[in-house]
């Protein structure tokens, strides 16, 4: 039996425990465990679901806050977003900021939001009212005490999720 040093054990044991916390933090990061499956899972629950890829950026002070998708259903309309923050450990996105209207200027109502943090800002969905029938502009209003911008989101590609 080779002779094996105090250091030389200590060193691997460092070595596995340094790469076992290293692979429980890349799990963490896959997509498949960002829950985007089971909010859309969730929106057929109420039948049809109606996607529309938007990806569209809007800028709030330095940070910026990405439209990624929007969905609808026959109860609800759902948009899937992105927020990045410029600082690290920068101000947490208020979900309530974000106003959805129809081309009248109606206000859709705001029932919920979710979001999963992540070191460079947050992932997340709010959901509002039912679209009105026959909508295909909207926009998305952030509008937090000093700061406001608005996003004019037009929709024309549709995809099924069925």
């Amino acid at each position: 039996m080779r002779n094996v040093t105090v250091g030389m054990m200590i060193r691997r044991l460092l070595i596995f425990v340094l790469a076992a916390l290293l692979l429980f933090q890349l799990v963490d990061w896959l997509p498949w465990r960002d829950g985007n499956r089971l909010m859309i899972a969730d929106l057929k629950n109420d039948g049809r679901v109606t996607a529309y890829p938007v990806n569209r950026k809007l800028s709030m002070d330095d940070d910026t806050f990405t439209l990624k998708e929007l969905y609808t259903t026959s109860k609800r309309t759902a948009i899937r977003y992105a927020f990045r923050k410029k600082v690290r450990d920068g101000w947490s996105f208020p979900t309530a900021s974000v106003k959805l209207l129809d081309a009248s200027g109606n206000e859709l109502i705001q029932h919920g939001a979710s979001s999963t943090g992540v070191p460079w800002g947050e992932n997340g969905w709010i959901y509002f009212d039912p679209l009105p029938a026959g909508t295909k502009k909207l926009t998305l209003r952030y509008d937090w005490y000093d700061r406001q911008s608005e996003l004019p989101i037009l929709l024309e590609k549709e995809e099924s999720t069925q």
